[in-house]
């Protein structure tokens, strides 16, 4: 960047902190650029909105006096100060694009998406840098870091999933509950969609909205709503349920704090080690199943010999028991004659 572009750049300055700053400031999007970075974007219309509204203001920050809104659209354009972007072809079609690139076609439009090509240094902007540096120097410092300090963290994170994951589950009761009574009513409604950032995903607080069921839609929420009613009476008939959840969850956790704590501490082997086990190990191992090996077909051809034997033995018994027999019925046969 030449020093003539860096001083037209620095007049503009002002300009821009008035569209990001103002209490009216036009919409912005995150948006991906290229698979590189992420940027923001707008809508050209919604520039157009606020720089007609505040034009008395905006055309004292600009270096060349312009006549009206589309003036500076278009001057800003062709300075590249904004530039106009395209959703790439991998990109779906939804009403803002994520995934964007410059295109060549710089001709300003109202129902273009721009962004601005200004990179403004700021005090914040140097205070944010030292913060990140400094959080990955203490990172690296990790492994000499005192065990209160570990432990801290680790107690922190593990806490920290279990709220998300209990928001979650409430978030979900709740619009249950509310979709039975025939609205949606939602808790943080944008957590889930990273299209708005991270304070982004945290507003608006709550969203309600009234469905318009027909029949069939009001016949399930019949039946959801019996269904709730007799699983609330199951509840109170035994509380059992609840409490045995309750000390379940609270011993998981405690189960996982120790857990925490003795691998912190170097307590646990290393699970490297104790998954791969030493080659005599193995050999030793093979050597000790060979040997059951063998024990278990000459003990089963012993037994398979002895079966045999019994079986010979059961025979021949049947046999003189047969005999016998015969010879009692001949006699008595006999003594019958006479």
């Amino acid at each position: 960047m030449t020093e003539e572009r860096k001083a037209f750049e620095k007049q503009l300055y002002p300009l821009y902190h008035f569209y990001h700053k103002h209490k009216d400031a036009i919409q912005l999007k995150d948006a991906n650029f290229k698979y590189q970075k992420k940027i923001q974007i707008f809508k050209g219309e919604d520039f157009i909105k606020f720089t007609t509204t505040y034009f008395e203001d905006i055309k004292n920050l600009l270096p060349d006096k312009k006549k009206d809104a589309i003036s500076i659209a278009k001057y800003l354009n062709e300075n590249r100060i904004i530039v106009k972007i395209d959703r790439l072809a991998d990109d779906p079609k939804k009403k803002w694009p994520r995934k964007v690139f410059d295109t060549k076609d710089q001709t300003f439009t109202n129902d273009g998406f721009y962004t601005w090509n200004l990179v403004v240094k700021s005090k914040m902007n140097n205070l944010i840098m030292a913060g990140i540096l400094l959080l990955v120097f203490v990172a690296f410092l990790y492994p000499i870091w005192p065990f209160a300090f570990k432990y801290g963290v680790f107690k922190v994170t593990l806490y920290l999933l279990v709220f998300l994951v209990a928001l979650q589950v409430i978030r979900l009761i709740v619009y249950i509950i509310s979709r039975l009574l025939g609205y949606a009513f939602w808790i943080l409604p944008n957590l889930n969609n990273d299209s708005y950032g991270i304070f982004g995903s945290f507003k608006p607080l709550y969203s309600n909205y009234k469905y318009t069921d027909g029949k069939l839609e009001i016949s399930f929420r019949l039946i959801g709503i019996i269904a709730f009613i007799f699983l609330i009476y199951i509840i109170v008939q035994e509380p059992s349920y609840i409490t045995g959840f309750q000390e379940a969850s609270e011993q998981t956790i405690d189960d996982i704090l120790e857990w925490g704590k003795d691998k912190l501490e170097g307590k646990q082997e290393p699970l490297h080690k104790r998954a791969i086990p030493d080659l005599s190990e193995l050999m030793k191992q093979a050597e000790e199943d060979l040997v059951n090996h063998q024990k278990n077909n000459i003990q089963e051809s012993q037994d398979q010999q002895q079966q045999n034997i019994d079986y010979n033995y059961d025979d021949n018994l049947d046999d003189v028991n047969n005999h016998t027999q015969d010879n009692d019925l001949q006699q008595n046969e006999s003594q019958t004659d006479l």
